[in-house]
C-alpha cells in the first residue's frame, strides 16, 4: 500500500452492536488506527438510538475530497453523519448512513439488481431493503469520491457480511477505481441448515443452494451475499468450515483464512485472579439484592456459571445449554451438596425496559449496605469504650449502642426490603416470550428456593451504564467461574475466546472456530480450563447428557478442592490471536486486492 491510500471498512455493525462482527470490529481498532492513523475510515448504518451512545458528530471534515463527497450525497437528499466512534482505546472516524431511503430510489436499486445480476426483489423484506438502501448511498458516496482523487490516489474497501456489501456487485460492473475485499464472517445459508437440518454437516456437499435458499424464504439475501462475495478483489474469511461453506453455497473459494482476533493481551498469573475475585464481589451484591428478599441466600459457596452471544437458539447452543442446566438442577438436587450454581443467560431480546421490582430491589439493597455502614461506624468506638470500662467480659447488648433513629431506619428499611413471591428470573420486561423465557417456565428453573440451580435471564447488552450489574460486559466475565457454549454453529466464537482470554474457564465445542483451533494448537490433556464437548458425531440427547456431568464435574472438584480454577493460555497461543500479529495478514489481502484491481500497474 502506498502512504496515501484510502482503507474505509464497511460493516452494517460499525456503532451497532448486533453480533460477533461488532466485537470483531471494535477490537481490530485500534491497531488500524495505529497503523493507518487518519488514512483509515469506518462506514455503518445510522441508528439514532445506537448512535446516541457510541457516535459523538463532527461539522467539519479534514480531507477535501471526502467533504465533497459528502456534500454530494446529502445534496440529493440522504442522510450521512460524520464524526466519531466512541471507543474506549479509540476515536475512529466513521460516516454513519441511515438506510432508509425513499420508495423511488429503492425501486430504482432493485430494478439495476435485476438488469445487471438478475437478482428479483419482488417479495417483501424489510431488512434487505434496509440493506439496499444502504448500499445504494455508500455506492454515490464512495464512487463521487473517487472522481475526486487523484488517479494515482488508491482507495480500498474492506466489506464485512452481506448486509455491508450490497454495492460491492456494482463497483465492479462499473469498473469504479476501488479495491475491493469481502469478508464472510458466516454464510447466511449456513445459519439455517444448521439450525434446521440435521445432521447439517454431513449433508453439506449434497445441498442445492438455490432450492434450500428458496425453501427457507432468503433466495434473494443469499442472491446478494454471492453476487458481494463473487465481485470482491479478494475474498477473507475466519475458519476452514466457513470457508468450505463459501466454496460450497458462494461459489468460491476463499484466498485467506484469517482468524478473529482480540487488541490488548490479558493480564496473566496473580492479576488474572484478583481481577476475578474483585468483579466476583460486584456479581455477589447484585445476586443478594435479586434473590434475597424473597429467601436467605448466601454466595459463599456459589458458583456463577453463565453463557451468551447473539440470540440463535440452536446455532449457537442456547438449547443444549438449557437442557443441561435443568438436568444439573436435578443431579443436584439428588446430592448431599451445599453447592448453589446461578447461571446467567446474557443474549440481547426486544424488551421495553428492566423490571421495575428489580431496580427497587437493588436500590433497596445498596440503602440496607449504607445502613449497615452507618451502624458499624456508630457501634465501633461506643463497643470498645464499653468492653475496656466493664469488670466482666460479656458483651454489652448491641441494640442498646445505636441510637433510636437508626434503630427506626434499620426496621423500616428491612421491611421494604422484603418481598413476596420468588425472584424474577428474567431481568427484563420481554416484549413477547421466547424460547429460552419458555423453557426456564416449562422446566420449573423459577429460582424457587430448593432449587439448587438459580438462572436469570439477561436480554440485553451488559454495559455499566445500562445493565442490571453495573459493570462493563468483560468484568461480568472475569467475575464468573465457568462460561458454557456448546455451539452447533459458530464460524469462530468470540465469545468463548473472551473469557479464556480474561482467565474464565469454558466450555466450547468441536463446532466452533475457535473450539477447532484450540484442538490445533493445544494437546487434549493439556487443555486446563478449555473444555471441548464434542458434537460433530453425536446427538443432542448425548451432548446435554455429557455437558450436564462436565457442570456437575466442575461443581463437585470446586466443593472438594475449594479451588477457582482460572484459564492462562499460552503465550505463544495468545500471541496468534492479536491483531498486532494478524495485521500482517490483512496487510497481504490489501495487497492482492491492490494488484487485481490494477494488474497492469504492476505497482505493488
Amino acid at each position: 500500500m502506498r502512504p496515501e491510500t484510502f482503507l474505509f471498512e464497511i460493516s452494517w455493525e460499525v456503532c451497532n452492536q448486533a453480533g460477533g462482527i461488532f466485537t470483531y470490529i471494535k477490537s481490530k481498532i485500534p491497531t488500524m488506527v495505529d497503523t493507518y492513523d487518519d488514512r483509515y475510515m469506518l462506514i455503518g448504518p445510522y441508528f439514532a438510538e445506537m448512535a446516541e451512545s457510541h457516535f459523538r458528530p463532527l461539522q467539519e471534515i479534514d480531507q477535501p475530497a471526502l467533504a465533497e463527497a459528502v456534500a454530494f450525497v446529502r445534496s440529493l437528499g440522504f442522510e450521512v453523519h460524520y464524526g466519531y466512534w466512541l471507543l474506549d482505546e479509540a476515536r475512529p472516524k466513521v460516516l454513519l448512513i441511515n438506510p432508509v431511503v425513499s420508495r423511488n430510489v429503492l425501486n430504482e436499486v432493485k430494478g439495476r439488481f435485476w438488469q445487471r445480476f438478475e437478482i428479483s426483489s419482488l417479495e417483501t423484506d424489510e431488512l434487505r431493503d434496509l440493506v439496499l438502501g444502504f448500499g445504494e448511498v455508500a455506492r454515490i458516496l464512495l464512487k463521487k469520491l473517487v472522481e475526486k482523487l487523484d488517479a494515482d490516489q488508491d482507495v480500498i474497501a474492506h466489506f464485512h457480511e452481506w448486509m455491508s456489501a450490497s454495492c460491492l456487485a456494482d463497483f465492479d460492473y462499473e469498473k469504479i477505481r476501488i479495491a475491493t475485499v469481502f469478508n464472510a464472517h458466516a454464510t447466511l445459508l449456513g445459519r439455517y441448515l444448521a439450525a434446521n437440518e440435521e445432521p447439517y454437516f454431513h449433508h453439506m456437499p449434497y445441498y442445492d443452494w438455490q432450492q434450500k435458499s428458496r425453501e427457507y424464504g432468503i433466495l434473494p439475501r443469499v442472491a446478494l451475499e454471492r453476487c458481494a462475495a463473487q465481485s470482491a478483489h479478494v475474498l477473507v474469511t475466519n475458519s476452514e468450515v466457513t470457508a468450505w461453506e463459501c466454496e460450497l453455497f458462494l461459489s468460491r473459494k476463499p484466498e485467506y483464512i484469517i482468524r478473529n482476533g482480540i487488541h490488548r493481551k490479558p493480564e496473566g498469573g496473580h492479576e488474572v485472579f484478583e481481577l476475578h475475585l474483585q468483579n466476583r464481589q460486584k456479581i455477589d451484591s447484585t445476586v443478594k439484592a435479586l434473590i434475597t428478599p424473597s429467601y436467605p441466600f448466601k454466595t459463599d459457596n456459589t458458583l456463577y456459571f453463565f453463557t451468551s452471544g447473539r440470540y440463535e437458539f440452536y446455532n449457537k447452543g442456547f438449547d443444549i445449554t438449557l437442557r443441561a442446566i435443568a438436568r444439573l438442577n436435578e443431579m443436584l438436587a439428588s446430592q448431599d451438596t451445599d453447592i448453589s450454581i446461578v447461571f446467567f443467560v446474557i443474549s440481547k431480546q426486544p424488551f421495553s425496559n428492566i423490571r421495575p421490582d428489580i431496580l427497587e430491589s437493588r436500590q433497596r439493597f445498596q440503602d440496607l449496605q449504607k445502613i449497615c455502614k452507618r451502624i458499624s461506624k456508630q457501634l465501633g468506638p461506643d463497643l470498645y469504650s464499653n468492653v475496656i470500662n466493664k469488670q466482666n467480659a460479656a458483651l454489652p447488648n448491641l441494640n442498646t449502642l445505636i441510637d433510636e433513629d437508626l434503630h427506626v431506619t434499620w426496621r423500616e428499611a428491612k421491611a421494604q426490603f422484603r418481598r413476596d413471591g420468588l425472584p424474577p428470573v428474567v431481568t427484563h420486561l420481554l416484549n413477547e416470550p421466547d424460547e429460552i423465557s419458555n423453557f426456564l417456565s416449562a422446566h420449573q428453573l423459577d429460582n424457587r428456593e430448593e432449587n439448587k440451580v438459580k438462572v436469570f435471564y439477561h436480554p440485553d447488552y451488559i454495559e455499566r451504564a445500562t445493565s442490571v450489574f453495573s459493570m462493563d460486559y468483560q468484568e461480568f466475565v472475569r467475575g464468573c467461574h465457568l462460561g458454557i457454549f456448546p455451539s452447533l454453529y459458530e464460524p469462530w466464537g468470540y465469545t468463548a475466546m473472551e473469557a479464556a482470554l480474561q482467565g474464565t474457564p469454558v466450555i466450547t465445542s468441536d463446532l466452533s472456530g475457535f473450539g477447532r483451533y484450540i484442538q490445533t494448537v493445544i494437546p487434549p490433556e493439556s487443555e486446563d480450563g478449555i473444555k471441548m464437548l464434542y458434537r460433530r458425531y453425536h446427538s443432542d440427547d448425548e451432548a446435554v447428557e455429557t455437558l450436564a456431568n462436565m457442570l456437575l464435574d466442575f461443581a463437585d472438584t470446586f466443593e472438594r478442592e475449594h479451588y477457582v480454577p482460572r484459564v492462562t493460555l499460552p503465550k505463544t497461543v495468545v500471541d496468534t490471536v492479536c491483531w498486532t500479529e494478524l495485521m500482517r495478514y490483512y496487510r497481504d489481502v490489501y495487497r492482492l486486492a491492490l494488484m487485481r484491481h490494477q494488474p497492469a500497474g504492476d505497482l505493488y
